[in-house]
């Protein structure tokens, strides 16, 4: 099964780019009408993040959220043979002169997008910026995922940790220039974890407090990536500052301020956020006290 994968994606990745939307219209056929993938957490989580949307508007919204997700799925792969010029011309980012400048002042960055659009590519910026470029990493429980995901993300010099490994990094201070973290901050914790919950997409949602803990220490600056789906393999994406340089104490908190810019994203356009993961599986329970209630 490995082996047949492996050549299955050896071979997408020789095809001109020109093939790759045809080959995700066949995979969106089948994950829509034939697997009818995870539809019922689509549904789900549609309708309780749009309480207004009509029957009519759900139907139109799941469908091109599919179409999307193969499109996503199948750009993954392209991940694995596309150059800086490639990348260039399809992944515009459009304001890096504020991480030039990040970077000539030493300042540290926590770089923060969520799962909408394309938040594998940002990865790329490991070849365009000056920041040694770091990623927290959660293991995949099938390896061969585990192995593709790695050397994708790496491939452009980005080093991977898991949360631990890279506090630990951090607080060695033997980096000599500036850290710049990659972090997705909107996945969902672990049921028995110790979660902080807030109101993102009308409903109470588990967060992480990880990226505050990080951003205590390193001292910088956090940006969201904002990202535009501009049309089929072409974005653009602006970064976003979430805070002033090393100011660590503010109101609302960087969680917070982290998912009122993820829910503005979505919002912009729904289609391209990550509908298909049970992101809201674990509800508040009665002992747990919401941000907006303190």
């Amino acid at each position: 099964m490995r082996l047949s994968m492996r050549l299955m994606i050896w071979f997408l990745t020789i095809l001109p780019f020109r093939f790759y939307y045809g080959i995700s219209t066949f995979i969106f056929l089948i994950m829509y009408y034939i697997l009818g993938y995870r539809r019922n957490v689509v549904e789900k989580n549609l309708r309780n993040a749009f309480p207004a949307i009509t029957d009519k508007e759900l139907k139109s919204l799941r469908k091109e959220f599919f179409k999307h997700l193969a499109d996503y799925l199948i750009e993954t792969v392209a991940n694995f043979h596309m150059d800086k010029d490639a990348f260039d011309s399809r992944y515009k980012l459009t304001n890096t002169e504020i991480l030039d400048d990040y970077a000539k002042k030493g300042i540290n960055v926590i770089m923060a997008p969520g799962h909408y659009g394309n938040w594998e590519w940002v990865s790329y910026l490991g070849l365009i910026i000056n920041f040694t470029c770091i990623a927290i990493y959660k293991e995949q429980s099938n390896r061969f995922v585990n192995e593709l995901i790695m050397h994708s993300r790496g491939k452009y010099g980005l080093l991977l940790y898991h949360y631990h490994e890279a506090y630990k990094y951090i607080l060695s201070g033997k980096n000599p220039s500036p850290i710049c973290l990659y972090f997705l901050a909107d996945q969902r914790p672990a049921k028995e974890s110790k979660v902080h919950y807030i109101k993102f997409m009308n409903q109470e949602t588990a967060a992480f407090r990880g990226m505050e803990n990080l951003h205590r220490k390193m001292k910088g600056v956090v940006l969201y990536v904002h990202i535009r789906k501009v049309k089929r393999g072409f974005y653009e994406v602006e970064f976003r500052p979430l805070n002033e340089p090393g100011k660590i104490i503010m109101e609302p908190n960087l969680t917070e301020r982290y998912f009122q810019a993820l829910e503005e994203n979505i919002r912009e356009d729904p289609r391209y956020y990550l509908w298909s993961h049970n992101r809201w599986k674990y509800p508040p329970t009665d002992e747990v006290t919401t941000s907006h209630e303190q």
